[in-house]
């Protein structure tokens, strides 16, 4: 979980270096995504949060990875992590 949410309020007030941070967190994530270590990503409209769901080792893997986000490394966003196991998924429809 990442916090601020990269909404609308947010854009709308970003300074220069912070929409150039938002710009690189972008470009990472769809890097991430294409390794397929980034499941899916996404935001709240007007909300108070964005989620990036990972499929990683572990919680250290996942903590290092955190932690490479520009965003996250600039101090733009703070991150959460929490662990968990999937009880029930959908994958792609078939046919």
């Amino acid at each position: 979980m990442l916090r601020p949410a990269f909404d609308q309020a947010f854009l709308a007030q970003a300074s220069p270096e912070e929409r150039a941070v938002f710009e690189e967190h972008g470009a990472w994530l769809e890097a991430r995504f294409a390794e397929r270590r980034v499941l899916f990503a996404g935001r709240c409209y007007d909300g108070p949060f964005g989620l990036v769901v990972v499929d990683v080792a572990d919680e250290d893997e996942a903590r290092r990875m955190v932690a490479e986000d520009p965003s996250v490394r600039n101090g733009v966003q703070t991150a959460e992590i929490f662990p968990f196991k999937t009880f029930l998924a959908r994958g792609p429809a078939s046919g």
